[in-house]
């Protein structure tokens, strides 16, 4: 019984070897081209959505501003400090009017900002009632450039040397709000 055991370990060995030799032959070791050095990473692309909610959502005669409120949904470190933009957007082909204002995320993507109502007059340019019944506000995130990773240790200039990543500019739009009639 030792003697067949010690055979058939004896005869894998010397296919083992056979074979071996063979394998080395092909480019790849037979399981597709040569495979070089793998290239450096580069910067991570990261995207998102933005939400966002008007309050309130019909303006009258008697409204005075409205607040803008919303979430930036995106990898952690793509959410917090970011800057969003406003603008309405109202009429048929669609005319944007920015705001000034502008708000920063919290640490959880929230965001919260006072804004004037879409009939103030001192928007560039004007939305008066009519030509439009209804005005949508867009909050746009801007882009920015982010390291992640840890600093190292013994530096004490406290530079990242961790991986890049590019947050994309995102664009979300509110249901639309309701301009009611000017009263009389």
């Amino acid at each position: 019984m030792k003697k067949a055991i010690g055979a058939t370990v004896a005869c894998a060995l010397a296919i083992g070897v056979a074979v071996a030799p063979g394998a080395g032959a092909v480019p790849g070791g037979g399981h597709g081209p040569p495979q070089g050095p793998k290239p450096p990473k580069g910067d991570k692309q990261v995207f998102g959505t933005v939400s966002v909610a008007v309050t309130p959502t019909t303006i009258t005669s008697t409204t005075t501003g409205v607040t803008a409120s919303g979430n930036v949904l995106a990898t952690g470190s793509c959410r917090k400090d970011r800057t969003v933009h406003f603008a309405y957007v109202y009429g048929t082909p669609p005319t944007t009017t920015p705001l000034p204002q502008t708000a920063m995320t919290g640490p959880n993507g929230d965001y919260t900002a006072p804004l004037p109502k879409p009939t103030d007059p001192s928007l560039t340019p004007p939305i008066t009632n009519p030509p439009t019944s209804s005005v949508v506000l867009r909050a746009t995130v801007e882009a920015t450039e982010r390291k992640i990773g840890s600093k190292k240790k013994g530096n004490r200039r406290g530079k990242k040397h961790g991986r890049k990543i590019f947050c994309n500019e995102i664009t979300g739009d509110s249901a639309p709000i309701t301009i009611a009639p000017a009263t009389p």
